[in-house]
């Protein structure tokens, strides 16, 4: 799409930014991709920024973006059930699919451009009974967007989705009774189920194929910075690039999605918990590149509050992600300021 540069006088609501907005702090604003609303337009104006980038073409009519996103959500499914007879296939001692692997990664990025189709996608799904295959693919997914962010080029984007893909094949190890149980863990149970990583590297590195950076994602993905994870209990710079992405994404993932013996967790308690943890247990660098790009794509989400009313997402401020202002019909809520009212779910 292409790019031009305007008054923010002139700009319109639904205007999409082609350019992160960053203001003379050093502090990002807005990131690339937001849709304009009046909210937004009106914080440029009163913030003295007087231009910016948007993409001039835009515009699409309902029925073409309902079309895309129904031809993703399509592809999404058939991923899905890909992923589904990978680790089914290794539960009965089959070798690993490596082929199709690489064929899931290589379309993914082709759709690195949808990403407000992807972060919506995500943030609507429901999938009880799939939830280990569909979390594999929405890491993946969210791996996607944050390595985009961190400038990866494409090559490296590639290994970091295989290494998503596969992060949690070892679970097809795991007995069913622990990895579908319908509530916590016991310790015993736990202490199994931390295998999986270690189970994962075993299984993809007998495919010569598979690249050592996409090995040590797979391996320690659940290793901290503070050296509190497993298998190895590594830190810091022991822990690779890939493996810090995929950890920060599968903590969101775990958080947002449904399961059948917990409610999904909104994206803004989700933001102050990875928040809270981030910064002794995860590359703040990478959090903070995460929670920031991904809250701009909760701009105009529908919203339920503790009240009982409907609302949507006005504006998230960069310093406050989890507290974002909702407009409610012609009041303007600012979630920071009134701790009397906080979000309870989304509405579709």
């Amino acid at each position: 799409m292409k790019k031009i540069k305007i008054n923010v006088s002139d700009c319109c609501i639904g205007d999409k930014l082609a350019y992160d907005v960053i203001l003379e702090s050093g502090i990002t604003l807005l990131t690339e991709g937001t849709v304009l609303n009046e909210f937004i337009i009106n914080k440029l104006e009163n913030l003295g920024i007087e231009r910016i980038y948007i993409y001039s073409d835009f515009e699409e009519s309902v029925s073409q973006k309902e079309l895309h996103f129904a031809e993703l959500s399509n592809d999404y499914s058939e991923k899905v059930e890909t992923i589904k007879d990978i680790i089914n296939d290794l539960a009965i001692g089959k070798k690993l699919d490596y082929p199709s692997i690489v064929e899931i990664t290589h379309d993914l990025v082709k759709n690195i451009d949808e990403k407000d189709n992807i972060v919506k996608l995500l943030s609507t799904l429901k999938a009880f009974n799939q939830y280990t295959y569909n979390h594999c693919l929405n890491v993946s997914l969210y791996s996607l967007l944050l390595g985009k962010w961190l400038g990866l080029k494409e090559g490296m984007l590639n290994e970091l989705l295989q290494a998503a893909v596969m992060h949690d094949i070892g679970k097809a190890k795991i007995p069913d009774e622990i990895l579908n149980k319908r509530g916590s863990l016991n310790r015993g149970e736990f202490e199994i189920m931390k295998k999986h990583s270690q189970y994962g590297y075993e299984i993809a590195k007998e495919d010569r194929r598979i690249s050592l950076e996409v090995l040590k994602g797979i391996l320690l993905h659940h290793e901290k910075e503070d050296g509190s994870g497993y298998p190895l209990k590594v830190k810091g710079d022991k822990i690779s690039l890939f493996a810090k992405i995929i950890a920060i994404c599968d903590i969101y993932d775990a958080l947002t999605q449904e399961r059948v013996y917990k409610g999904r967790t909104t994206p803004f308690e989700a933001f102050k918990i990875i928040e809270i943890e981030g910064y002794t247990k995860l590359d703040t660098k990478i959090m903070l590149t995460f929670l920031q790009n991904i809250a701009s794509y909760c701009i105009g989400m529908n919203v339920v509050l503790s009240d009982g009313r409907v609302g949507e997402i006005a504006f998230i401020s960069p310093r406050n992600i989890y507290t974002p202002i909702v407009k409610v019909d012609s009041e303007v809520i600012d979630l920071m300021t009134n701790k009397n009212i906080n979000i309870v779910s989304l509405k579709n």
